[in-house]
């Protein structure tokens, strides 16, 4: 399904460079003898002497450090994730975690980490297919387009803020009148952005699956007909939570976290009435093409950090994710289920 986000700019927003450190030397002054110049030059050239026989490992570790010696592209391991809006977070908050998995991997060849970040599905599906990203973090909807467009292999589960899975629930005003997703029908239902799993796919996956009929309007006061359920995109659950409360639209789709995140003023004026299958939090997938050596030291290195005190630091500064785990059967059929609903939310 390559054709699924066809049209949209593919942009990397940004790329982070290897750290490089500067030499500074330090200089003293004192009174120079008259053999000042001879007595430097002898050490001069024993000095060179000595680094001539010592071999050439150190020359070798300091042309690398050399910002005019770029790393070549198979020393690099290529983090990755998706943001449109502020891509300088994502780069700040993977950073840490590909600097440990290069320094891990440097017996294997690894020598830098790097973080790309992409503007949306088709710039990374781009990406990962071209060989320009080698891991990618996201949840399950924008990880399985990705797959779709360049054929990359899902590896591990996140335990993004701790949760291994989550769902999405119909939220309504407590004084709405609404029961159940059929007394939706004429009325307009807030979503949150197209590339969300939560907060677009499940809901209206769900609402296609049950053989209700949506259209997706422009605006909170579109008309809709009578048999039919609008849905529209608020940008954020903070959005559509003021536009539930304020009674600009019949109800919103958020998911279970962040409605439990509420504070309890407000969630006292809703209520949850219907909610969607459970899906994996997270994901991470690497390219094809990736050598199967390096999968593996991947796979074991995110599977291990939380064994460790620096890992579980790593893992906490890292969304608070308390650890990446195998991607169960269960987790693997919920998949299934989902890219059935992506190609029926897609085809509506």
């Amino acid at each position: 399904m390559n054709d699924r986000n066809s049209g949209q700019n593919a942009v990397i927003l940004a790329e982070v460079s290897p750290y490089i450190a500067d030499n500074h030397i330090f200089l003293m002054k004192r009174e120079i003898p008259p053999n000042f110049w001879v007595i430097r030059l002898v050490a001069v050239s024993l000095a060179l002497l000595a680094g001539v026989t010592a071999g050439c490992v150190s020359a070798a570790q300091v042309s690398t450090a050399t910002p005019n010696v770029p790393v070549p592209r198979t020393a690099v391991l290529v983090l990755g994730d998706i943001d449109a809006d502020d891509p300088g977070k994502k780069i700040k908050r993977f950073q840490p975690l590909a600097d440990f998995l290069a320094a891990a991997m440097e017996r294997q060849g690894i020598r830098e980490g790097r973080v790309v970040i992409a503007r949306d599905i088709s710039d990374m599906g781009r990406m990962m297919l071209e060989g320009e990203v080698d891991v990618y973090f996201d949840s399950a909807y924008p990880t399985l387009a990705v797959r779709d467009i360049s054929g990359s292999q899902i590896i591990l589960r996140r335990w993004k803020e701790g949760v291994p899975e989550y769902w999405s629930i119909f939220v309504a005003r407590r004084d709405s009148g609404l029961s159940t997703v059929s007394d939706l029908k004429g009325k307009i239902l807030a979503v949150e952005e197209p590339y969300s799993t939560s907060g677009f796919l499940l809901p209206v996956g769900t609402l296609l699956q049950r053989g209700l009929d949506l259209k997706v309007v422009a605006s909170f006061d579109s008309s809709v007909e009578a048999g039919q359920i609008g849905y529209f995109f608020t940008g954020d659950e903070e959005n559509t939570v003021e536009m539930i409360l304020q009674g600009r639209v019949a109800a919103g789709a958020l998911s279970n976290e962040d409605f439990d995140d509420l504070p309890p003023e407000l969630k006292g004026k809703l209520i949850s009435f219907d909610r969607t299958s459970t899906v994996p939090r997270q994901l991470v997938s690497v390219r094809p093409g990736l050598a199967e050596e390096r999968v593996k030291q991947v796979r074991e290195l995110l599977t291990g950090l939380d064994q460790t005190e620096n890992g579980r630091q790593l893992l906490a500064d890292l969304k608070k994710t308390s650890k990446f785990d195998a991607v169960s059967a269960e987790a693997a059929a919920s998949l299934s289920d989902l890219d059935r609903m992506i190609d029926q939310v897609l085809k509506d």
